[in-house]
């Protein structure tokens, strides 16, 4: 750049002074050293490690009839019951819970996708109108009487604004409301899991208080046969009225334990038809007819420790809690430093009451420039939430461990349980085949006149509480095994999702980042 001069003096170019620019370049490197150091403290996610052992396979399948095979998603499918995979599939689609969680769901995708909204620049488009007394400039009122009239005055507005995120606010905002929406994902697979369990769960009461039952009625059947019996010997002289009076009241005993088995049978059918989705009184056929308890008999997958770390929904859920925390200590960093926002606007004014006065070029006005916000010197509310925010990271981060340790435990206590009750069963199945012999030679005996009545009353009473225990078993087993899938964290691969117009974007969330 140069000056012109009228004399004969040569052009020179202006002086510069070379001894500015070291004083001022360290300032600004100080400065923006200073800024810059917000995005390093900024912190970068980790997800956490578990340990190497909680990989392992489960101790307590060692006492089980389990084997380490995969665990099938639809793992009810291995009872092969039709009637079971129905109400299933009923509950998925109908249950009043798991819509909510979905509801929910819905609710976070939708915050996810306006917190991505934060990375577009925002707009704002104003029009307004107002009538009004308007004094003109003196010098036109001096050329005219008019100089003062009511009239219309237009200003319509267009603005622009982005704020330039240095600091990862806006991106560590977003990375929270995805993380919290994969978190909801979590958590509403995790109400799928219970559903899920606890259709079959009640499926399987309803099966067993009917086994039951017809138990019952069987030993009252037995208990009225040697009542019969025992009124025959009386008749013969054989034996006194007190052993008809005790034949009978055992009869009664055995009748009343009936009703109690009923009345606990309907509680469980209404509750199995609420978990479809259905009134209470509206109990599912397939259910009512049941009378077999669903069981097992032989050896199912469960996996090991590393399956149950990548499938139990409650782990993915507080991982990605865990994520959203650090997110937030992020957005409470870049609290800490400058807030630039770029902006731009165009107004124009008329007030000739006219909207084609609009177009005079003395009507509009533009602007653009930067807008710093900044809470200095006070930043004793900044490091207050920063603090917070890492504190809520650190409870996140226990929170997590705790659930890995919470899931590891369920699923070796429900191993625990289901091993020991299945040896107890097989030893009660032994029993009742023992006892059934032994009232079968009893009554023998006692119509040959070798024993006494006392002691056939002794052999039917123990064989009736050897099939009630039986049938206790067999339910606790079935409750037992459905306890050792909901721990396992299996079912919600292949529930009922979203119609496609309301799916959730984070519908395919995974767990990538615990691993064994």
């Amino acid at each position: 750049m140069h000056r012109c001069s009228n004399t004969d003096e040569p052009i020179r170019p202006f002086p510069v002074v070379p001894d500015r620019w070291p004083l001022r370049r360290p300032a600004l490197l100080a400065l923006a050293t200073t800024l810059c150091a917000g995005c390093a403290s900024a912190p970068a996610y980790r997800a956490p490690q578990t340990p190497t052992a909680a990989a392992a396979a489960f101790v307590a399948a060692a006492d089980a009839p389990v084997v380490t095979q995969p665990l099938p998603d639809a793992w009810w499918r291995l009872y092969r019951d039709p009637a079971l995979d129905a109400l299933i599939a009923q509950a998925l689609e109908q249950n009043r819970d798991l819509a909510v969680a979905q509801a929910h769901l819905l609710h976070a995708d939708a915050l996810a996708d306006s917190a991505d909204a934060a990375r577009l620049p925002d707009t704002q488009l104003a029009f307004g109108g107002n009538e009004g007394e308007q004094t003109a400039d003196q010098t036109v009122a001096a050329a005219r009487r008019d100089a003062t009239r009511t009239r219309w005055a237009w200003t319509p507005s267009f603005a622009v604004s982005y704020e330039v995120d240095l600091w990862g606010r806006v991106r560590h905002l977003v990375d929270a409301a995805h993380a919290d929406a994969d978190a909801m994902q979590a958590a509403t697979d995790a109400v799928r899991v219970a559903v899920v369990a606890a259709t079959t769960g009640s499926y399987a009461q309803a099966c067993s208080y009917g086994e039951r039952i017809d138990v019952a009625q069987q030993s009252l059947a037995i208990a009225q046969h040697l009542a019969d019996l025992t009124t025959k010997q009386r008749d013969r002289g054989l034996v006194a009225d007190l052993e008809v009076a005790r034949a009978q009241g055992f009869v009664e005993t055995a009748r009343a334990a009936i009703p109690g088995l009923e009345g606990k049978r309907r509680a469980v059918l209404a509750e199995l038809a609420v978990l479809t989705g259905r009134l209470p009184s509206d109990v599912p056929e397939a259910a009512a007819r049941c009378r077999v308890t669903p069981v097992l008999t032989q050896a199912f997958p469960v996996g090991d420790g590393a399956a149950l770390l990548r499938r139990r929904p409650d782990l993915r859920e507080a991982e990605r809690q865990l994520a959203a925390a650090t997110a937030r200590v992020g957005v409470a960093t870049a609290a800490l430093y400058p807030s630039i926002v770029l902006g731009g606007s165009v107004d124009l004014v008329s007030t000739s009451g006219s909207l084609a006065s609009l177009g005079d070029r003395y009507a509009m006005s533009w602007g653009i420039g930067p807008l710093i916000s900044w809470r200095f010197p006070n930043l004793s509310v900044s490091r207050a939430t920063l603090a917070q925010a890492k504190a809520d990271n650190r409870a996140a981060l226990a929170s997590f461990d705790g659930r890995v340790l919470t899931a590891l435990k369920e699923t070796e206590q429900s191993l625990s349980f289901y091993g020991t009750q299945w040896t107890r069963h097989r030893a009660l199945q032994a029993a009742l085949d023992q006892d059934s012999r032994a009232l079968h030679l009893a009554q023998l005996n006692y119509e040959a006149g070798a024993l006494d009545f006392l002691d056939v009353l002794d052999a039917q009473r123990t064989l009736i509480a050897a099939r009630a225990s039986l049938a206790e078993s067999t339910a606790a087993l079935a409750a037992d095994q459905i306890a050792v899938f909901k721990a396992l964290g299996g079912g919600w691969q292949t529930g009922a999702n979203p119609s496609a117009a309301d799916a959730p974007s984070s519908s395919s969330v995974t767990l990538s980042s615990v691993q064994p």
